[in-house]
């Protein structure tokens, strides 16, 4: 459950965030949404596919985390099994609203921080403060809005991105098959990436501006994330393995 409301200084002087990792702050997820500029930590670590919305038909960037949902494997009870958390999880409880229409961009003029009150990660009585006793926003605050202020950025750049991957026809869905451990195979569908042939095939013109926009490089990241999904069964396995021996 969420409640975002406009932050106020005011309102929350006294209002504390936890920073600790862990599914009791929502992490137990099994796709994130990520962007761009991330792409270049992300690829050291994590699969990262597109995935389609089935309401809207537009795709969206993700970092897979799991096989099902509610499983995040890189989350082991209050720590991360990697060196990069990505921007979506850091920034939590907040988020940016837009004071505009649908169809405006978001600006420093149009756009407000909100703040989940219904987050286990707001508190009163430990955590980190947002605004110090004179009213000013805290270098933790700080951080925040950098981080935000990266996301909002990133979205656009990010939706752009995949508009001219979608007019190249450089989308293209796979199927995973996956063996566990004393189980059968498991067919995972809904997943998409890059198609390397076509990508291959574009004319110099627009490989030339791909380039230039530094969405060539973003395929070959996305591509090589891919074999991540290996880490992934192996974080899958260990789990099924220590859930066996403890029962």
């Amino acid at each position: 459950m969420s409640n975002f409301i406009v932050l106020d200084k005011k309102k929350h002087k006294n209002t504390r965030i936890i920073t600790e990792r862990g599914a009791e702050f929502g992490e137990n997820i099994h796709l994130l949404p990520v962007i761009i500029s991330e792409l270049d930590k992300l690829v050291l670590e994590y699969p990262v596919c597109f995935i389609k919305n089935n309401e809207t038909g537009q795709f969206g960037l993700q970092a897979l985390l799991g096989f099902e949902v509610g499983e995040n494997l890189f989350l082991q009870n209050n720590e991360w099994l990697a060196s990069y958390l990505p921007l979506h999880i850091r920034r939590q409880p907040f988020m940016v609203g837009m004071n505009t229409n649908e169809d405006e961009k978001p600006s420093a003029e149009n756009t407000v921080i909100t703040i989940n009150t219904k987050s286990t990660r707001v508190q009163e009585t430990k955590g980190e403060l947002i605004f110090d006793d004179e009213g000013n926003i805290t270098p933790y605050m700080q951080n925040i809005n950098n981080i935000l202020s990266n996301l909002v950025t990133g979205i656009i750049h990010t939706e752009s991105f995949i508009k001219t991957l979608s007019e190249h026809n450089l989308i293209e869905p796979i199927q995973l098959t996956v063996n566990f451990i004393d189980h059968e195979e498991q067919r995972f569908d809904g997943i998409y990436t890059i198609n390397e042939e076509n990508l291959k095939q574009l004319s110099g013109d627009v490989l030339e501006e791909l380039n230039n926009k530094s969405y060539l490089q973003a395929c070959y990241l996305l591509l090589a994330s891919i074999g991540h999904v290996q880490k992934l069964i192996s974080l899958k396995r260990k789990r099924i393995s220590l859930a066996s021996t403890a029962q």
